[in-house]
């Protein structure tokens, strides 16, 4: 008779499962691609080398993922839910007023941003004119974190409510500021940028409905 462990994940080496294993090595290809992709771009890098900075061969890239553009899409799922993690954890310890709970958020993306170099150029460009459906996931990202923003500006807002002119220029302003930034090295103070952006965040809401 198989064992629980072996009906449930197969044998077992070193204390983990076939399926734990299989997850542990995807989980070791998405850090690796998103180092690579920070340091010389999704475009000149190959699956070879993603492999070999993984520790890993070809064969189980193609176990995790069908091809290099879904490689691709899961280190910005990846990256998106460690950004909007890290930046409603830190409105949300903020408390206080919504202007004290967004300067909070938008404190802790630039500081990601900055701290993060690899994390922030998947984050911020690495997506770009790749394919429709990327394009479709980015934007999709950039209405969800439009929404934080609002709500976070206006608890009472309705996830979606936002009107879409509205939403381009202010997501797209932000990220423009981010990418300028980020090119010349962060020079100015996060402080700085956090209030460059604040005008971009209220648009959110003075034309989308919540006010």
């Amino acid at each position: 008779m198989k064992s629980r462990a072996a009906s449930q994940g197969g044998r077992r080496y070193g204390g983990a499962s076939a399926s734990e294993r299989r997850v542990e090595r995807r989980s070791r290809l998405i850090r690796a691609a998103i180092a690579l992709y920070g340091e010389q771009g999704y475009r000149h890098t190959t699956v070879t080398a993603v492999c070999r900075a993984a520790g890993l061969t070809p064969r189980y890239f193609y176990e995790a993922f069908a091809n290099s553009e879904a490689l691709l899409l899961a280190t910005f799922g990846e990256v998106t839910q460690f950004v909007t993690q890290r930046v409603a954890a830190a409105a949300d310890a903020a408390g206080g007023t919504p202007q004290d709970r967004l300067i909070a958020l938008l404190t802790a993306y630039y500081d990601l941003l900055r701290d993060e170099p690899a994390s922030a150029r998947v984050f911020l460009s690495e997506l770009s004119g790749i394919d429709p459906h990327v394009d479709e996931l980015f934007e999709r990202s950039m209405a969800s974190f439009a929404d934080l923003i609002a709500g976070t500006l206006v608890p009472t807002h309705v996830p979606g409510s936002i009107e879409p002119l509205c939403r381009a220029g202010a997501m797209h302003g932000l990220l423009a500021v981010a990418r300028d930034w980020v090119a010349r090295g962060c020079d100015e103070p996060v402080a700085r940028v956090v209030r460059t952006v604040e005008p971009l965040c209220r648009m959110l809401v003075s034309c989308g409905g919540d006010d």
